[in-house]
């Protein structure tokens, strides 16, 4: 008997519910559809609006999963993508809230369609040229003007799509990066995600990041979901490419790669994989004819000296030099990724390929054998990162719906609480006050100590 809960499994074998929480959907629905028309009028009361009206999103979502839990029942996928769907359509009539980054983006994708070359001139070398007259405000927004871009050549291109549908409007790119995060949700099922699809679908964090403000990272973890599927399929010519485009949108992405090379002991696989990858690399270099699109004179001046919302460094700043302190944490972080690695290639093969011969229960909560530990291993290279912006959590979230723990939801939300210095002290090249990321790192600890401590008594 096969179990249900491992990838490749059609989903018409599953015990499915005939229901879906349509009450509990309405009312993320209107509680979103109030945050995007406050987006469109941003007040004094914004910020606070808006985090009450995520946190009751997020409980709603935990209200309905509740609801299948107690009846050991799984959501029917096709209703949870609809809703994602309708959720981040209704992001289309409001606009980025507490973000000025899209300015950039608009730039950027004039000046990919127009010169192909966003890498050499920072904006400020436009202030005294004749620029078209629908990109005069745009050019005078962009924050750190005298910086070059810091994003990769895919998202570049993918900005140039957006110039080439609506120049200088922003709902081409939010259309984009809505469509990309829910082939995320579907590469997820495919990767035998269960309930926790729910969370994905309706996190106020994802709508808010991507559908609703346009950051490009949504791309970067397509390409690696899909080349996390692909590896699993043994398609690894298609594992390289995807991952090679992700890692061009953002390099973040690189560090799923050892991962996946350590699925299988197979000689083949990574021959082809690196065929795909390489190669995909250096067609991408050759299109831009520069090895400066690998390291953008934006992403250096931000790794050189921004500090926000990074709760080590805080902590580590009185007491050791802050290169240092970057030093250290990035050597942790490499013991750490080459140990995991090492024990996942080590492992028995049939655990390797998600087949453990053991149990065949079906469980609605899917801890998928076809990934790996992406939310540690994203979490604690978050936690080394000088720079900790909300939207990079959504890195570890797809690998939250395959591996759901409290933790990871807990900092979808809590990790909103950084907007509160964003918007109301300063900006990320200064130091933020040690009480909001306090605040917010205390939260994540607290629910996941008291989900531990209820676990340890229902079991008893």
């Amino acid at each position: 008997m096969v179990p249900s809960n491992f990838p490749g499994v059609s989903h018409f074998w599953r015990p499915r519910s005939n229901t879906f929480p349509w009450g509990q959907f309405l009312i993320v629905l209107l509680l979103w559809v109030v945050i995007c028309v406050i987006s469109r009028q941003p007040g004094a009361l914004a910020l606070p609006q808006f985090l009450v009206l995520s946190a009751s999103m997020m409980l709603c979502t935990v209200w309905a999963l509740w609801g299948f839990y107690q009846r050991q029942r799984y959501i029917d996928f096709r209703w949870i993508l609809l809703s994602a769907v309708v959720l981040r359509l209704v992001s289309l009539i409001g606009e980025p809230l507490f973000e000025d980054d899209y300015w950039r983006y608009l730039w950027d994708g004039f000046q990919t369609a127009t010169t192909h070359d966003p890498y050499t001139l920072a904006p400020e070398y436009f202030f005294d040229v004749d620029v078209p007259e629908l990109f005069e405000p745009v050019l005078s927004l962009i924050n750190y003007p005298n910086v070059a871009t810091v994003y990769g050549p895919v998202s570049q291109w993918l900005f140039a799509v957006g110039y080439w549908l609506a120049p200088a409007e922003i709902w081409p790119l939010q259309l984009l990066a809505g469509l990309a995060d829910l082939l995320v949700l579907v590469m997820l099922y495919r990767l035998g995600a269960g309930n926790a699809l729910l969370l994905y679908a309706w996190s106020p964090l994802l709508l808010k990041e991507f559908s609703l403000t346009a950051h490009p990272d949504i791309y970067a973890v397509l390409g690696m979901m899909i080349s996390v599927y692909a590896i699993y399929k043994n398609r690894a010519l298609v594992a390289g490419v995807a991952l090679a485009l992700a890692v061009g949108s953002k390099v973040f992405a690189i560090l799923a790669l050892p991962y996946l090379l350590t699925r299988a002991r197979s000689v083949s696989l990574w021959l082809w994989f690196s065929v795909g990858f390489v190669g995909s690399l250096a067609l991408i270099t050759a299109a831009f004819g520069s090895l400066r699109i690998w390291v953008p004179e934006g992403l250096v001046a931000m790794a050189d000296s921004w500090l926000f919302n990074a709760p080590l460094y805080l902590l580590a700043v009185g007491f050791i030099d802050f290169t240092l302190t970057k030093w250290l944490l990035l050597l942790l972080f490499v013991l750490y990724g080459g140990i995991s690695c090492l024990r996942r290639l080590l492992r028995p093969a049939e655990t390797r390929h998600g087949t453990t011969g053991g149990s065949t229960e079906s469980h609605q909560w899917v801890h998928s054998r076809a990934a790996f530990r992406g939310d540690w291993l994203f979490g604690l290279f978050l936690l080394c990162l000088p720079v900790l912006n909300p939207w990079y959590v959504a890195w570890l979230l797809p690998f939250a719906v395959l591996y759901p723990r409290w933790w990871s939801w807990t900092a979808s939300y809590a990790v909103l609480l950084s907007y509160w210095y964003g918007v109301y002290i300063g900006g990320a090249s200064e130091h933020p006050p040690l009480t909001v990321v306090v605040l917010e790192y205390s939260l994540i600890v607290l629910v996941a100590l008291t989900a531990f401590v209820a676990k340890l008594v229902y079991r008893r």
